[in-house]
């Protein structure tokens, strides 16, 4: 049945999927699409940066009893750890919900649980690398106490990768995409949300256009080029499920999987990156509507001249609302209070101000790194994931202090990721749409002029089942032995 579609890159997407969907059973080979064919050559996942310096930190040993490893090298292994660690999860929890899609919520209760349990104990780590510091200067060495949380980050992502490999088994067969009986309900699952998703892209592109004209530029920085990400992202699905498809049709049902997977991630991608941009049009609007109030309760603990300026640029016409009211709660927070200002009540509107604004700022920083996985590494990570902590905190507790400092984390891990996006891109070429833009984004996992195998189910053993032409087998992603 034909849909209506709003965006011109997605009518060639619907109508080339329509096609190869009537055509199918007289196709005879798979074809790559131009996007993929494009990226192709540039598409392997780059290795690993090396760890250099020959300074006295590099040489000095970490001598635990766990191996004479370089104290530079085991900071960077630790690091790899916890962001194998987070992208395992990350992938689990999008596979699970394709899943839970096709078998309902008591089908997979045991998968979702063990998918929280990871994802709670990846929090905790972030938590104690983040609240042991910055590693020491180069030349500078590192206390015991340091060697020991690097060693602790290792042993506690490897454990979170076998609970999760734990479950592959008996999630695939749960599926059962390679014995092919699941791939045709699986792909009616994916093909629905693909279609509602093309319809979405183009009224996000419209909102988008709405909220720019509404407010200041500054205001939609933030979900600047996700539209265009969401198209390409598109791209990339239409063709994977296309190769589903045909695969299928030719009796490969282990091929099938595999294009499904890649198609399925890229679709979770879509959502989000709409969803981002849909989040912030009514963000900008539930901070508009906050500002007379924020500024009485600024006014009241901090009284008028601290505020001046911010209130006569408000006044002058288009702002940023959820800046604005970043800067009211920046400055009722840290200004000297009125001798006569009372504390804060239950009906103070500077918290609900700080907490709008610190979850806002935390849910673009998400969006951001999860589009971008393949490339944000673990400083970006680390600041994020204590940006919800603390947001959490400030919720419970009702400290605006706390909103605040959240929403600093949160724009500073925002801004770690670009630079580790730039600094991808510089090393190993622009990677936009087709094969390249899904290994920056981490739905393939690299290390192929195909992108890779995508990204599945599973910890570090497993997640790459799919597509690997051997044998899965234990990995240790921190690389040291334990």
């Amino acid at each position: 049945m034909a849909l209506p579609v709003v965006i011109g890159g997605a009518v060639g997407v619907l109508a080339g999927y329509g096609y190869v969907r009537r055509t199918r059973r007289s196709r005879t080979r798979t074809l790559r699409t131009g996007a993929e064919s494009a990226a192709a050559p540039a598409a392997s996942a780059p290795p690993e940066p090396a760890v250099q310096g020959g300074g006295a930190l590099t040489r000095l040993r970490a001598r635990t009893g766990r191996g004479d490893v370089p104290v530079l090298e085991l900071e960077a292994r630790a690091g790899a750890a916890l962001v194998a660690a987070d992208d395992c999860v990350h992938t689990s929890r999008e596979e699970l919900g394709f899943a839970e899609a096709r078998f309902g919520a008591a089908a997979v209760q045991g998968f979702a649980r063990a998918v929280r349990g990871a994802e709670t104990e990846v929090a905790a780590v972030f938590a104690l690398l983040h609240d042991a510091g910055e590693p020491p200067a180069e030349g500078t060495p590192p206390g015991p106490g340091r060697i020991a949380v690097l060693h602790d980050v290792l042993d506690r992502c490897r454990a979170v990768g076998r609970r999760l490999d734990a479950e592959a088994e008996e999630f695939d067969r749960l599926r059962a995409l390679e014995d092919g009986t699941g791939v045709p309900e699986a792909l009616t699952v994916a093909e629905q949300r693909f279609r509602a998703l093309t319809g979405r892209v183009g009224a996000s592109e419209a909102n988008l256009a709405a909220i720019g004209a509404r407010y200041a530029p500054s205001a939609v920085m933030t979900v600047s080029g996700q539209v265009e990400l969401a198209k390409e992202r598109l791209v990339f699905a239409t063709s994977r499920l296309n190769r589903s498809r045909q695969t299928g049709d030719l009796g490969d049902p282990v091929a099938a999987a595999l294009h499904l997977r890649a198609a399925e991630g890229a679709i979770s991608q879509v959502a989000a990156l709409v969803n981002g941009v849909d989040r912030l049009s009514a963000e900008l609007a539930e901070a508009d509507e906050a500002i007379p109030q924020a500024f009485e309760a600024a006014f009241a603990r901090v009284g008028k001249e601290p505020l001046a300026a911010l209130r006569a640029e408000v006044d002058k016409g288009a702002c940023d609302p959820l800046d604005v009211l970043r800067r009211v709660v920046r400055t009722a927070t840290t200004a000297v209070p009125l001798p006569e200002a009372e504390p804060p009540g239950e009906d103070d509107a500077l918290f609900p101000a700080a907490v709008l604004v610190a979850r806002c700022s935390a849910a673009a920083a998400e969006d951001y790194v999860g589009a971008h996985r393949g490339a944000v590494g673990v400083r970006a990570r680390v600041r994020l994931a204590e940006a919800h902590r603390l947001l959490g905190r400030a919720v419970q507790e009702r400290a605006p202090e706390d909103a605040r400092d959240a929403d600093g984390l949160a724009r500073q891990a925002r801004r770690l990721a670009e630079e580790d996006v730039r600094a991808y891109r510089d090393a190993y070429g622009p990677r936009g749409g087709g094969v390249g833009g899904a290994v920056l984004g981490g739905v393939l996992l690299g290390g192929g002029a195909d992108g890779g195998p995508p990204g599945s189910f599973g910890g570090p053993a497993t997640r790459g089942r799919r597509g690997s032409t051997t044998a899965p087998r234990e990995t240790d992603p921190g690389g040291i032995t334990p």
